[in-house]
C-alpha cells in the first residue's frame, strides 16, 4: 500500500514535475524526464478525469484530477490506478521513449506482485523486469552523479526484494495494509460516545473478535450476505443474473439475430435479456443494452469483460462484440503495460459461455502514434487492482502461490 501508493508515487510525481530537490551544481533544465509542467500537466488532468465514465464501479475510487487534487486527500487508490494503470497509456508519446519504457517494465512487474496468486513464472518474470528496471532508473536519473543521489530513494532499492520475499512470505497483497486501514476505518465507524474515544475503539474491536472467534466455532451464526435478491437467478459457479430483465420474451434483428442463429444452427427464437450479471468474484457486469440507455457522463462502464477462452461449455450464454488482439508493437514496446485494442463493433458479434466470463475491466479510448508513425483510435486495458492480470504472450507454469 505505502510502497505503491505513498513512496514510488511521490518518487515518480517529484521527478517528472520538477519538484524534486535541485543542487547548485545541478539544475532541472537538464532533466528530460521532467514533462508534467504547465500546460502539458494540465492536459494530463484532463485525460485522467475523461477516463472516470470508463471505469467500472467494482475499481472503488476513480483518480480525480491530479492537477487539481494530488496535494489535498489523493488516495493511495488513486495513486495506484492513476500512475500505474492509467499512465503507461496517458503518457505514451509524452516521456521519452527510454524513461517511458523503463516506467512500462516497473509497472508490468508491480501489477504480477499485485495478485492474489502468482505462479513461479510470473514471480520469475517480475524478479528480471524489477533488476532491469532499477539498474535502468539509476542510468536514467541519477547517472552515477553524486549531487543526483537523493533520487535513488529506499523505494527504489527495495523492489528488488519485492519478488524474491514472495516465495517465503506469499503474495505482497495479502500481507499489506489495505485489510488493517479498512478494519480502523469500520471500528472508528462503530463508535457512538465522544468521550474516550480509545477505550471505545478498544472494546469494538474486542467485540468484533469475539463475534468473529463465535462464528469460527458455530458456523451455522454465521449468515452469509443474500446474492440472490428478488427478481434474481442462480446459474451456478458463482453466476447470477441480477434485474432488470425483459418481462417477455423478445425478438432482435441484424447482426445479433445473424449471430445467435450462427451459434444455434437455426433461426434465433425469442428471448429474454437481462440488465447484469454477479461474477464469483463479486464483480457485477452490466449489458450494453441498459448502460447504452443513459448518457456516458452518468455510466461507470462495466459492460467490457475478460474471458477464458478455454473452458467454454455453452450452457448459459452472452452476446458480446470482441476487441482485437492488442497491438503487438505497443505491447513489446511497454513489456505487457500497454495493453491497446481496437474495438471491432457489431460485425464482431459472438455467442459466449457465461461460464467463461473472468472479470470485469476498464477499456478506455485513446489515440496513440504508433512506432510506424500511424494514429489509430485504439482502447487500452485497465483491470481491478489484486485480480489476475491479463497474460498476453506469457507462458506460466500451473502451480500457484496462494
Amino acid at each position: 500500500m505505502h510502497y505503491a501508493g505513498a513512496n514510488m508515487a511521490s518518487l515518480y510525481t517529484d521527478l517528472w514535475r520538477g519538484t524534486m530537490d535541485c543542487s547548485g551544481t545541478d539544475t532541472c533544465e537538464n532533466w528530460p524526464w521532467v514533462v508534467l509542467i504547465g500546460d502539458t500537466w494540465e492536459e494530463h488532468g484532463h485525460a485522467v478525469t475523461a477516463c472516470k465514465s470508463y471505469l467500472p464501479g467494482s475499481f472503488e475510487v476513480a483518480p480525480c484530477d491530479p492537477n487539481l487534487k494530488m496535494n489535498s486527500f489523493y488516495k493511495a487508490v488513486e495513486y495506484i490506478m492513476w500512475l500505474y494503470y492509467l499512465c503507461p497509456a496517458l503518457l505514451y508519446g509524452i516521456l521519452p521513449d527510454n524513461v517511458w519504457q523503463n516506467f512500462c517494465k516497473f509497472v508490468t512487474a508491480l501489477r504480477i506482485m499485485s495478485q492474489y496468486r502468482i505462479t513461479p513464472a510470473q514471480i520469475a518474470k517480475a524478479c528480471q523486469l524489477f533488476a532491469d528496471w532499477e539498474h535502468k532508473f539509476e542510468l536514467l536519473y541519477y547517472q552515477h552523479r553524486f549531487d543526483r543521489i537523493h533520487m535513488i530513494r529506499p523505494c527504489a532499492h527495495l523492489s528488488n526484494h519485492v519478488a524474491l520475499e514472495c516465495t517465503r512470505v506469499g503474495s505482497p497483497i495479502c500481507s499489506s495494509q489495505w485489510t488493517m486501514e479498512w478494519t480502523i476505518g469500520n471500528l472508528g465507524q462503530q463508535i457512538r460516545q465522544p468521550s474516550d474515544p480509545f477505550s471505545n475503539l478498544a472494546q469494538q474491536g474486542i467485540r468484533r473478535c469475539q463475534i468473529n472467534a463465535l462464528k469460527a466455532m458455530l458456523p451455522q451464526f454465521d449468515h452469509a450476505e443474500n446474492l440472490h435478491p428478488r427478481g434474481s437467478r442462480d446459474l451456478g459457479n458463482g453466476y447470477i443474473l441480477l434485474t432488470k430483465s425483459d418481462k417477455k420474451p423478445v425478438v432482435v434483428n441484424g447482426l445479433q439475430s445473424a449471430a445467435i442463429a450462427d451459434f444455434l444452427g437455426r433461426p434465433s427464437p425469442k428471448f429474454c435479456r437481462w440488465a447484469r450479471l454477479h461474477l464469483p468474484n463479486g464483480q457485477i457486469a452490466r449489458s450494453a443494452w441498459t448502460e447504452t440507455q443513459k448518457s456516458p457522463e452518468d455510466v461507470c462502464m462495466a459492460r467490457n469483460i475478460k474471458e477464458d477462452e478455454n473452458n467454454r461449455h455453452f450452457v448459459n450464454v452472452a452476446l458480446v462484440t470482441l476487441y482485437s488482439l492488442p497491438q503487438p508493437e505497443l505491447l513489446a514496446l511497454s513489456y505487457g503495460a500497454l495493453i491497446s485494442c481496437i474495438h471491432e463493433g457489431e460485425e464482431s458479434l459472438c455467442v459466449i459461455d457465461i461460464n467463461t466470463i473472468q472479470s470485469v475491466v476498464g477499456m478506455i479510448p485513446h489515440k496513440p502514434t504508433l512506432p510506424n508513425g500511424q494514429v489509430e483510435e485504439q482502447f487500452f486495458l485497465v483491470e481491478k487492482t489484486g485480480l489476475d492480470i491479463a497474460r498476453c504472450g506469457l507462458q506460466d507454469d500451473n502451480g500457484d502461490i496462494d
